[in-house]
């Protein structure tokens, strides 16, 4: 009777961020003309992204935004790989290049930090130098900002994906968690978000202390800061499900990079506040365990039927969140890879909650707490 509880409330929870990601969707902003757009300033940190940043900076003269009003800030987080001397090679006149020294700190917060104290903009917007942007990207979310008069507004981020399950499987997972991450926030509940599309004003920032209140946390630059920001009441933290504020990003391509940084993200589930996420998370967890607690028991030849009934409610309500992602970014999955998904996920929840306290996770050659 427990396991049967405890998934049906996660069955509903997904079913409720999906009613407010479809609520979400209708508002949409009015077009703001020329001169009624504000100063935008695009900070991007940087570490190690050799691989990348050239085709990243292709896609700044593509944006449709006046050139004179956006500024764009690259902050190399001390990269060995010469990120750092792309950026040098690039043109002056079309970005600013920044180096966070040793004596400033180490990591995305601090970079992001150093690039927003030197920011011109009204707006900060942030994302990374291994996304791909729509050339609308800052027009959208400055332009739902403006609309709903708000202090941040929090875009979404898809993994690029081909018929590899590996690469499937995170886009998949991604789809359902940045779904929920918008309906949760639209329902005046947030959750989480993504640094990878992301506006705020910069007073805003300044009003929470910007990054002060979790800095020693490696991860959580987004989530964190949307926190601060949704606790004060005179601030106003909204959802943009625009398709134009959607960034892609590539995946990784092994198990065991996926599972680092799950753990990586996890490690940061201990600092929220006490309530709704901790609630949510226990939710997701515990409907996960009993998955993979009657899945040992059904091959062992017990509780075979109510393995089914589970499995059965859990695949239809994440096929039905993954229609309307798959709707969202224009990218069909299969369905033999949405109901392998539904088998493996629960089984990695879990194994990524378990180990999570004994295993040290990495970013980019830094160990995470």
């Amino acid at each position: 009777m427990g396991i049967v509880l405890i998934n049906t409330m996660y069955v509903l929870l997904l079913l409720w961020y999906r009613h407010h990601w479809l609520r979400a969707g209708f508002i949409l902003p009015d077009k703001l003309k020329e001169d009624e757009l504000p100063r935008v300033s695009v900070i991007v940190p940087v570490r190690n992204e050799t691989e990348n940043l050239n085709l990243f900076l292709e896609q700044i003269s593509m944006q449709n935004f006046p050139v004179e009003m956006v500024e764009w800030i690259f902050v190399d987080d001390q990269s060995d790989d010469g990120s750092l001397q792309i950026l040098n090679g690039y043109s002056k006149s079309k970005i600013t290049v920044l180096s966070l020294s040793p004596s400033e700190g180490k990591g995305k917060k601090f970079a992001l930090k150093k690039g927003i104290e030197n920011a011109k903009g009204i707006w900060m917007l942030t994302t990374d130098a291994d996304c791909s942007i729509d050339k609308n990207w800052i027009r959208t979310l400055v332009e739902y900002g403006e609309f709903r008069n708000a202090d941040m507004v929090c875009g979404t981020v898809q993994v690029k994906a081909n018929n590899n399950f590996l690469h499937n499987f995170q886009a998949m997972e991604t789809g359902i968690l940045q779904l929920s991450g918008v309906g949760s926030l639209s329902a005046g509940y947030p959750l989480l978000n993504t640094g990878a599309s992301l506006a705020f004003k910069k007073e805003a920032w300044k009003l929470v202390q910007g990054y002060s209140a979790h800095v020693h946390i490696a991860s959580g630059d987004d989530t964190f800061l949307m926190l601060s920001m949704h606790q004060q009441k005179e601030l106003k933290v909204i959802a943009c499900p625009n398709v134009q504020a959607n960034v892609s990003t590539h995946p990784v391509n092994s198990w065991r990079q996926i599972l680092n940084q799950r753990l990586r993200w996890n490690g940061k589930v201990k600092h929220y506040p006490i309530g709704y996420i901790h609630a949510v998370g226990a939710i997701v967890f515990l409907s996960a365990f009993s998955f993979v607690y009657l899945f040992i028991c059904g091959w062992m030849g017990a509780s075979l039927e109510t393995l089914m009934i589970i499995f059965s409610i859990r695949f239809i309500t994440e096929y039905m969140l993954l229609t309307e992602w798959q709707n969202f970014i224009g990218k069909k999955f299969s369905v033999i890879h949405i109901f392998l998904m539904s088998i493996i996920y629960p089984l990695f929840t879990v194994f990524s909650m378990v180990f999570r306290p004994f295993v040290k996770s990495d970013w980019k050659g830094r160990t995470c707490e």
